[in-house]
């Protein structure tokens, strides 16, 4: 064998090794390049909270506020659901979601956790379910 014919046959290994790097490089770009966010931009579903906000909230829980009594079975579906049957040590851990009746609302549900909250037209609203998974079990 000559040194040329093994100075070509280097090449197309060095070269076959560049094209290789180079697809797996595109094809990393085009899979990152169609990862949309799943997080809205802000830190979160919801608008941000006034400091002092009442009720105060233990970072992780989600408190949903609602302001017509027919809404309690729904809601309390809902809580059961996301978050399984309410208790002192789920609340403490901050894994709970709590119901708490508020009749002067203007809105039917308020979800709030210690830093945002969610303005919700009913128990069914898709954002009011979204909402609680995303914050159930944040420290906000």
């Amino acid at each position: 064998m000559g040194s040329s014919e093994m100075g070509g046959k280097a090449f197309l290994a060095i070269a076959a090794a560049v094209m290789a790097v180079i697809g797996v490089a595109a094809l990393a770009a085009f899979f990152a390049s169609r990862d949309d966010a799943t997080v809205p931009p802000g830190g979160g579903p919801g608008v941000a909270r006034a400091p002092g906000a009442r009720p105060a909230v233990k970072p992780g829980n989600v408190v949903l506020l609602y302001s017509d009594e027919r809404l309690t079975s729904s809601l309390r579906a809902l809580a059961l659901r996301t978050a399984g049957a309410p208790s002192a040590a789920l609340e403490a851990a901050g894994q709970a979601v709590l119901l708490q009746r508020r009749p002067n609302l203007t809105v039917p549900v308020t979800a709030v956790t210690a830093s945002r909250r969610l303005e919700a037209t009913a128990p069914d609203d898709p954002q009011l379910q979204s909402f609680i998974e995303y914050w159930l079990g944040r420290a906000s």
